[in-house]
């Protein structure tokens, strides 16, 4: 069981860590329903850490057991009411409902609260297992019936919105919240109500189940926008919730194997935690390895331009800083396959590689008049000086306003004798990004 409550604290974390992000990171439109998301987080981080407790305590721990016992109780009554707010809260008889349910819930927990033998009446602690003396009396059948009232009522909102909204966005999130809800619910009533009037073995599975709902709906969020979330620190907390949901799931399927494989025996305390801190180390290391792979790959495929990763690394230049046009000439260079690239603005040329040119040269660039068409200048590709520059091309820099302010030199292409139609259009692109980012940051340095 100790475990089994590893797994549930993790999973709790996440789940809370979901909530914070959505009600911290949600505009004033939709704080109001993002408020209900992060109570139904805030109650089910409640339940299952109550739980794990009590899976793990010690027949010593008896006398402050009953507070854990009564906060399963009472947290498992407010998860459902906030995730009904959170699905409901744009329409009136949703705003209804769901202040409905959470007077029902209060009530029961005032009841509860007064008279926690209307659903227990003992803690049982052994070392065989821990569990609790059911009450099976009409408060027992009451509290069944507000489940499964409660559970119903989502699950026809979530119905109802999939089949009047118009937005496949949106209905393609209302549906992941459907099946996941329809499962994690079903599970609820199964695991946490009815099988512990004879076993509490499996009672574990009920919180879990919910709170990954909870964490499919932050999903949702993500995926299908259903909140607008602006905060910019969102960003890390996703992806703390992201990888480490990634670390516990492949946590589940090495149990699952391992206990399968040596016929029922479950692997120490000691291998879960560096299973999962292995694990972590490896998601951790995900992005740098794409970012080094992407690399790798622009710089190796010199029969293609790879242009979302030069787009991607252009977007990041900050010319207002100390980034030097060499420096980017020479990327240029590198990532588009040609062996010179230079940048001239203002007689001053920044070369991907050490050239000289001669004065009759750099007068000859200097006269292309502007572009008919595109951003390349025309030159007399006969003449002696045009020769001796040895380049394939020179494309013009401009403002937004169709200023000429400097220009592109290109030198010949790598494993090509001419360009194609398509280099030309993908290195048309990339020296319109550099334009602008060679003008804004200008721009930034004038002021």
């Amino acid at each position: 069981m100790q475990l089994v409550a590893i797994l549930l604290i993790t999973v709790s974390i996440l789940t809370l860590l979901s909530g914070v992000a959505v009600f911290f990171g949600a505009s004033k439109g939709d704080r109001a329903r993002s408020a209900w998301f992060f109570m139904a987080t805030v109650f089910a981080t409640v339940w299952m850490v109550s739980i794990s407790i009590f899976l793990i305590a010690k027949p010593e721990w008896y006398d402050i057991m009953p507070r854990h016992v009564n906060w399963t109780y009472i947290s498992s009554i407010f998860i459902d009411v906030a995730l009904l707010g959170y699905i409901s809260w744009r329409y009136k008889a949703g705003k209804i409902a769901t202040i409905t349910f959470l007077a029902l819930g209060l009530f029961l927990t005032g009841f509860f609260v007064h008279d926690p033998s209307l659903l227990y009446t003992d803690i049982v602690l052994a070392n065989t297992g821990n569990s609790l003396v059911t009450n099976i009396g009409p408060f027992y059948f009451i509290y069944i019936a507000f489940y499964c009232l409660l559970v119903p009522t989502i699950i026809i909102t979530l119905l109802c919105q999939i089949l009047k909204s118009t937005s496949k966005r949106i209905r393609g999130g209302d549906l992941v919240l459907l099946i996941g809800f329809a499962i994690s619910g079903t599970m609820s009533l199964i695991f946490n109500l009815i099988l512990p009037l004879w076993t509490w073995n499996l009672v574990w599975l009920g919180p879990l189940a919910v709170s990954t709902t909870i964490i499919a709906f932050y999903y949702t969020i993500l995926r299908f926008r259903a909140l607008n979330l602006s905060s910019r620190w969102l960003k890390v907390l996703s992806y703390i919730v992201i990888i480490t949901s990634s670390a516990v799931i492949y946590m589940v399927i090495f149990y699952v194997i391992f206990a399968a494989m040596f016929r029922g025996s479950t692997p120490s305390v000691e291998v879960i935690v560096l299973n999962f801190v292995m694990i972590l180390i490896v998601l951790l290391l995900t992005p740098a390895m794409s970012e080094l792979n992407m690399f790798v790959r622009s710089l190796i495929s010199n029969q293609q331009i790879d242009m979302v990763y030069i787009i991607k690394k252009l977007s990041k230049v900050n010319l207002s800083s100390n980034t030097d046009l060499r420096e980017l000439a020479t990327f240029l260079a590198e990532h588009m396959h040609f062996e010179y690239i230079g940048i001239m603005i203002d007689d001053q040329i920044y070369g991907s590689a050490p050239r000289r040119f001669s004065a009759d040269g750099i007068k000859l660039i200097d006269s292309l008049g502007e572009p008919e068409q595109g951003v390349w200048q025309e030159f007399d590709e006969s003449s002696e000086v045009w020769q001796k520059l040895d380049l394939s091309a020179i494309a013009a820099l401009r403002t937004s306003g169709g200023k000429t302010f400097g220009q592109v030199m290109v030198g010949k292409p790598l494993s090509k004798t001419s360009f194609t139609r398509q280099d030309l259009v993908q290195v048309e692109t990339i020296i319109n990004l550099v334009a602008v980012i060679i003008d804004s940051g200008s721009r930034r340095k004038a002021k």
